[in-house]
């Protein structure tokens, strides 16, 4: 028996499901014209307008220390095409978007390390309120 090609099914999820958009900042070396190397610009992505699906998920963070403190962890979720270059530690700048075209919301934080399954993955960053 054949095995099914789960891509397949992660390009039809990535049209209909991907409007939100990512940038991709990471720290690299750039060869110079001399055949020097130097740090990149962290302030130029290394990757622009990338199409992922941004959720959510909250967790209760209660803080033992301060009496009625209770932070909530945001964990914004990141997932795109099993292609993209994702990577540990990369800085993302997350978009997500209205209907019409329009930015919600801005999010900028570092992600974990992806996890990749047949046709997928996903990415998670903290955004902390309330701290």
């Amino acid at each position: 028996m054949d095995s099914f090609d789960f891509g397949i099914i992660g390009g039809i999820i990535g049209d209909y499901m991907d409007s939100d958009e990512i940038d991709i900042y990471r720290a690299s070396l750039i060869e110079l014209p001399d055949g020097s190397f130097a740090p990149s610009d962290p302030n130029v992505p290394f990757y622009s307008g990338i199409k992922v699906h941004i959720s959510f998920s909250d967790v209760d963070n209660p803080d033992p220390v301060a009496v009625g403190a209770v932070p909530i962890i945001h964990a914004l979720r990141i997932n795109c095409a099993v292609g993209i270059d994702l990577q540990n530690a990369d800085r993302i700048i997350a978009r997500k978007m209205a209907v019409d075209g329009t930015v919600l919301e801005t999010y900028d934080g570092v992600i974990g390390a992806p996890v990749v399954n047949q046709s997928r993955q996903e990415a998670t960053m903290s955004v902390r309120q309330g701290v």
